[in-house]
């Protein structure tokens, strides 16, 4: 990957704004200064982009992805059911055999994918289950030290096979922190028993507490309106004055709630500031499996969690794997899955959708120098229309990627 020092862009169309602007970025990799066009003529030299009336947004970020799981599909026995419960069960097998080298290797190209779409920033969840060990987790910050002068990169500490019912987990955990990973993870849901579940969370936070970091647990990532393990995570998230540090991924059994007992939960996680991740591709491709007809779409409460002033993001989760044998990493394509997934078709829900991938992570990952105002990041993707509607229906590749104010060339 070729890099290109860029110090100025010229004729680019920016969100909420009329006319065309130019971008000046200073030394530091900064937006230095904005300035309306005079004249659409750009001057040709070293240093400068002309954006030709393309739309400039932030760089995207993927809240939510796997990368030990990316491109493993053809390691892993075909998944007959598509179920969830399948997929963990053969990815379990499997990874037994998997190296920290085979893993970096897969992630590498999934980050470079990522990029290449204009993506600037992922969360990751590593699996650190009892078959994983710590050989994924190796892998996977192999690969984030490989690439980071390219893209940042949060990894979560992912026990895959629970926590109550994977001995160990929680050692493994905290050993992957002190590996150097970021944030703690859990699958509350996965566990034998309700009250295990809710033991599971209390544990979570625990772990948290002693690393003084942020939670992102997924959860509830089930049509089964019995479970409820959402609402512990909001409570203990109260309780233990947590509060906009933790992340609901998946989330999905809330849209099989009743409306009254739906509308108690979303205001338990807006009171807690619990951020939520949806995960469109994925979950559409995994729920509802049970079902007959009519078959649920799976994703959790989009547009109500968003009324109610919840921080949604949207997420790749998986690229060619047991779990989605879609995927490619570019997160166009998830916002396209998703207006089309929650019906948000309107230009203020397009815009909402835009946010799902852009300023709401960037909220959750704690990002404060993240947009494109004077002062932020120089973390930026020109893709070649206008309207953020034909971003998203178009989804088209980016004229160019740009991290701290350098051009990021791929091969």
């Amino acid at each position: 990957m070729n890099r290109q020092k860029i110090t100025r862009i010229d004729n680019a169309r920016l969100r909420g704004r009329e006319g065309l602007y130019t971008l000046n970025i200073d030394g530091a990799g900064r937006i230095a200064s904005i300035e309306k066009n005079t004249s659409h003529a750009a001057l040709a030299a070293d240093g400068r982009i002309d954006a030709a009336g393309g739309l400039v947004l932030p760089s995207f970020i993927d809240l939510h992805l796997h990368l030990d799981l990316a491109y493993s599909l053809e390691l892993v026995p075909e998944n007959r059911s598509g179920t969830l419960l399948e997929a963990i069960a053969l990815y379990s097998e499997a990874k037994k055999s998997f190296t920290p080298g085979n893993v970096c290797e897969r992630a590498l190209r999934a980050i470079r994918d990522e990029i290449s779409f204009g993506t600037g920033a992922i969360r990751n969840h590593v699996d650190v289950g009892s078959t994983a060990e710590l050989r994924l987790c190796e892998g996977v910050l192999a690969a984030r030290e490989k690439m980071k002068d390219f893209i940042d990169i949060e990894v979560v500490t992912f026990p895959q096979d629970g926590v109550i019912r994977d001995h160990g987990a929680l050692d493994r955990m905290k050993a992957a922190m002190k590996m150097g990973c970021d944030i703690v993870g859990g699958i509350a849901h996965y566990e034998r028993t309700p009250r295990d579940s809710q033991r599971q969370i209390e544990l979570l936070f625990d772990l948290a507490e002693e690393f003084d970091c942020r939670i992102d647990c997924h959860i509830d990532e089930t049509d089964s309106p019995e479970s409820r393990c959402v609402e512990y995570l909001a409570a203990e998230t109260v309780k233990r004055g947590w509060q906009g540090r933790v992340t609901a991924s998946h989330v999905c059994a809330l849209a099989s709630y009743e409306p009254v007992h739906a509308a108690k939960v979303i205001g338990l996680l807006a009171e807690a500031q619990v951020h939520v991740v949806t995960n469109p591709g994925v979950n559409l491709h995994l729920q509802g499996r049970f079902d007959t007809y009519p078959k649920r779409r799976g994703l959790t409460r989009v547009r109500e969690l968003m009324a109610a002033g919840v921080n949604v993001s949207a997420g790749q989760d998986c690229i060619k794997d047991p779990f989605y044998p879609f995927g490619t990493g570019q997160m166009l394509e998830v916002a396209h899955l998703l207006a089309h997934a929650d019906h948000l078709s309107s230009p203020n829900q397009l815009g909402s959708v835009m946010d799902a991938i852009t300023i709401n992570p960037a909220r959750s990952m704690r990002r404060t120098d993240y947009g494109t105002m004077p002062g932020c990041q120089a973390d930026l993707v020109i893709l070649p229309v206008d309207t953020l509607q034909e971003a998203i229906r178009c989804r088209p590749r980016p004229a160019a990627v740009l991290k701290r104010g350098v051009r990021l060339l791929m091969k």
